[in-house]
């Protein structure tokens, strides 16, 4: 099996900063090992190996011609490219790649080179390795994973790290300064320095309540979080590189509306995609989203895959998007599936507690979409949706109480005839703001951090900052003289991903717009 020309291709973009040259003590890819050496791995009797493109890949087969066929083929194929110049920036390469190129999700593999990934299906799997910024190893083919992972370590010498390190630095971000004048015993100023002292000690949990503090702990006089996006940003930096996955998506939303930090949807996307890899669920529907907007071969693809991960994981927004997605007919059927799909999903979601499927719940039966028109439901649901809390939902229940009248009025559209082709042009995705909880919040995070500052070991004490939800339907347009259906929409942060708002869009509290189909 060879590798598919596209990933050769990449190889030779990511391993070569400049063109390619050989050292004399570079080794060839059938010089990495012997044949007995793969035959003792794989488990099977192999023919030669075969030499190819200049000895930069070998292929391994128990397959010959004229030869009776084995009874389970077997082909593997290993690659080495080497550079005259160190790449820092070859695994991102590499990685931007598979994410733009393919289907696949990699994942870091240790103990192996100075940086490893795979990814690929369980029985053909792909292992890539690189080691001190000049050479990337890369074998597939019809093997496990820890077939392919032993061969590398025959290949590079048990486990062939030079401390090489991978990856582009970023600029530092601004550490916030303590203020200057004496704190009051029991102030949010007091409780920062007790922080940043066990923050700077190493404490990720500190980090984390500091960045919190920073982003929700203060309140003016007018009730409203007086957030510190730049001192936020910082701490959150910090604990992400301790390994918090919950505080690299707080980073990535900041990066994604360019609070305390120059926006910067790339750095999101990244950001996004590497909680969500390491199962933090809040982070799934907004990488949807985030990829649903990068517009490259195989984005569309990917979000559906992770608004469907977040709704495999019963996260109550992700089933408010598959509903979306159901209803619109992106997930394939016929009209009468992608309704019957989307109120499974809505309800899911509603169930949840998330307020746009049960505005989007009342819309099915308010437009007789999938289910008899029901003027009753309709109400119900949109006065479900109505009672919905929060100041960055006064738009949402402004919505629902102008329909929820028109359903106890009894002024509902005509239903429309199932078998017409749907006028809608489709989704477009995007991404969606973070919620903010107000005082609440930042009692929940005063009190997080006060628990940390004194000493608790309890890792539950901090709190989610609040996720981001599936987005909001704006409702408008209109039907001869009939009232206008509901439409199924979502909401779009402002200057973030898309700039593409709907005729009737809204913007709640100039932070997001809604866009409607």
């Amino acid at each position: 099996m060879r590798l598919p020309s596209g990933l050769r291709a990449v190889l030779g973009c990511v391993a070569l900063a400049i063109a390619s040259v050989a050292h004399a003590q570079d080794k060839k890819a059938c010089d990495l090992f012997t044949r007995a050496e793969v035959e003792s791995v794989l488990g099977v009797a192999l023919e030669e190996p075969m030499s190819q493109a200049g000895g930069a890949s070998c292929h391994f087969t128990n397959f010959a011609q004229n030869k009776p066929r084995p009874p389970q083929r077997v082909d593997v194929s290993v690659n080495v490219q080497y550079a005259a110049a160190p790449n820092r920036a070859a695994v991102e390469q590499y990685l931007k790649f598979i994410d733009e190129k393919t289907y696949d999700n990699p994942a870091e593999v240790s103990g192996l080179g100075d940086a490893a990934v795979s990814h690929g299906g369980p029985n053909a799997p792909t292992l890539a390795v690189f080691r001190g910024g000049t050479m990337v190893l890369t074998i597939n083919g019809t093997a496990t994973l820890e077939q392919l992972k032993a061969l590398a370590l025959k290949a590079l010498g048990e486990p062939g790290t030079t401390g090489f390190a991978y990856g582009t630095p970023r600029a530092p971000l601004p550490r916030p300064a303590l203020s200057s004048a004496a704190a009051k015993p029991g102030s949010v100023e007091q409780l920062k320095r007790e922080l940043t002292a066990k923050a700077d000690a190493g404490s990720v949990r500190a980090q984390m309540a500091l960045a919190k503090l920073y982003e929700f702990g203060s309140v003016g006089a007018d009730g409203n979080v007086k957030p510190d996006y730049v001192g936020a940003a910082y701490w959150y930096q910090q604990a992400s590189d301790g390994g918090d996955y919950e505080a690299t998506y707080s980073l990535a939303v900041l990066y994604r509306d360019g609070s305390g930090v120059a926006a910067s949807p790339a750095t999101a996307l990244e950001l996004l995609r590497k909680a969500a890899l390491a199962g933090y669920v809040p982070a799934m529907v907004p990488l949807s989203y985030a990829y649903a907007a990068t517009r490259t071969g195989v984005s569309d693809t990917r979000a559906r895959y992770w608004a469907q991960e977040a709704a495999r994981r019963d996260d109550p927004a992700g089933w408010a998007l598959v509903g979306y997605l159901y209803n619109k007919g992106y997930l394939g059927g016929s009209r009468p599936y992608w309704y019957k799909m989307a109120m499974d999903a809505y309800l899911k979601g509603a169930e949840g507690g998330d307020c746009v499927a049960m505005m989007n719940i009342g819309g099915l039966y308010f437009n007789g979409d999938g289910v008899p028109q029901d003027r009753a439901q309709a109400e119900k649901w949109f006065e479900k949706s109505e009672a919905c809390k929060g100041k960055d939902l006064d738009w949402l229940r402004e919505k629902a109480a102008k329909y929820r009248q028109k359903a106890a009025t009894g002024h509902l559209p005509k239903v429309q005839d199932p078998d017409q082709p749907s006028k809608s042009a489709g989704p477009k995705v995007a991404a969606d703001g973070q919620k903010v909880f107000g005082a609440l919040m930042a009692m929940i995070v005063l009190a997080a951090a006060l628990d940390v500052a004194q000493g608790s070991t309890d890792s539950s004490a901090i709190g989610s900052g609040g996720t981001a939800g599936p987005g909001s339907p704006g409702l408008g347009g209109s039907r001869g003289s009939s009232p206008a259906p509901v439409r199924h929409c979502r909401q779009v942060s402002v200057g973030s991903f898309s700039t593409a708002h709907g005729r009737n869009a809204i913007s709640p509290s100039g932070a997001t717009t809604t866009v409607c189909d």
